[in-house]
C-alpha cells in the first residue's frame, strides 16, 4: 500500500511516519522539496500551493504516483477534499478524512488514526468506546476522552 500524506515537510508528517510502518510512504508538500528518500519514506513535490485546485492536484499527484491512501493535513486541504470523497472513491484512492470535518490546529503529544471506524495506530493505549465513523488523524483532548480532527495552518 502506497500512503501520501501532505504536510511533508512538517514536524506533523513527520510524526505519522510510524502510523504507517507497512506501507510506502510519500510525504508530500508545496514549494520546493528535498530530494531525500529512505526505506521508510520518500518526498514528493505538491507544485505551488493553489487553494482553488487543491482537490484536483492531489487527485492528479495521487495518480499520477499509485497511491491507494491520502492523508491530507492542510487544513485548506481537508476542507477541499471533504467536498471531493466521492471522487477520489471513484479511482479507487482512499481519503482518511469524515465527511463533515472539523479540523483543530491544537497542539498535541498523542494522537490515533482511523479508517472507517477501525483504528489504525494510536501513540497510546485506548479505549474503543463510540468511535465507530472517524475516519482520519485526531488529537486526544480532555484527558483523553473526546478526540479532536488534526489539522496544521496552510502553507504561506
Amino acid at each position: 500500500m502506497k500512503i501520501l500524506i501532505t504536510g511533508g515537510k512538517t514536524a506533523t508528517a513527520l510524526k505519522l511516519i510510524k502510523a504507517f510502518s507497512n506501507a510506502e510512504i510519500l510525504l508530500g508538500d508545496y514549494g520546493d522539496m528535498p530530494k531525500i528518500s529512505t526505506s521508510s519514506y520518500a518526498f514528493a513535490a505538491l507544485g505551488p500551493w493553489n487553494a482553488d485546485v487543491l482537490a484536483h492536484n492531489l487527485l492528479t499527484k495521487c495518480l499520477d504516483n499509485d497511491v491507494d491512501m491520502l492523508l491530507p493535513l492542510y487544513e485548506a486541504e481537508i476542507m477541499a477534499l471533504s467536498k471531493s470523497l466521492v471522487l477520489f472513491n471513484e479511482f479507487g484512492l482512499k481519503v482518511l478524512l469524515p465527511e463533515n470535518p472539523q479540523p483543530s490546529q491544537n497542539k498535541f503529544k498523542d494522537y490515533c488514526i482511523f479508517n472507517e471506524g477501525k483504528l489504525i495506530y494510536s501513540s497510546i493505549e485506548m479505549q474503543l468506546n463510540s468511535h465507530t465513523n472517524l475516519n482520519g488523524f485526531y488529537s486526544f483532548v480532555n484527558d483523553n476522552k473526546d478526540l479532536a480532527l488534526i489539522s496544521i495552518s496552510n502553507p504561506s
